[in-house]
């Protein structure tokens, strides 16, 4: 199944674009029918009792999704910057099906350069910090 995966590169991006609008419709439904009062599944934070750089994310997506981006902010700083990567990510996916390319996996299986890689992980660190602080 992996190796034909690896042939077929429309299943590949196919996959994707399933998993990632799957993704956002598994939080909206979930969100949606369930009586949660945003009790956190986050497995470190439930171990520690220190939220994780990653804690509100589902509440911060859905209230971008709602469009209140101050709320949004307010949960997760990290969320704007990440659904405007998956918005990009969808779009490219479905242009390179349409032209029948292959440049999205070849620029994610690129290596990044020291320096992103540093600004990437200094960004995670305030994120956790503010989470950190807001407890």
């Amino acid at each position: 199944m992996l190796f034909s995966l690896r042939q077929n590169y429309y299943a590949k991006y196919l996959l994707t674009i399933i998993f990632i609008v799957g993704g956002y419709l598994a939080l909206v439904l979930l969100d949606n029918f369930s009586n949660h009062n945003h009790q956190t599944l986050c497995l470190f934070k439930l171990t520690t009792s220190i939220p994780c750089p990653g804690c509100g994310m589902g509440r911060a997506t859905l209230a971008l999704l709602n469009g209140d981006i101050p709320l949004s902010f307010s949960y997760n700083i990290l969320c704007i910057p990440f659904t405007t990567a998956i918005i990009i990510s969808l779009t490219w996916l479905t242009v390179d099906i349409f032209r029948q390319q292959k440049t999205f996996f070849k620029f994610v299986k690129q290596d990044i350069s020291n320096k992103y890689k540093f600004l990437l992980f200094s960004l995670l660190i305030i994120d956790w910090t503010i989470n950190i602080i807001r407890l």
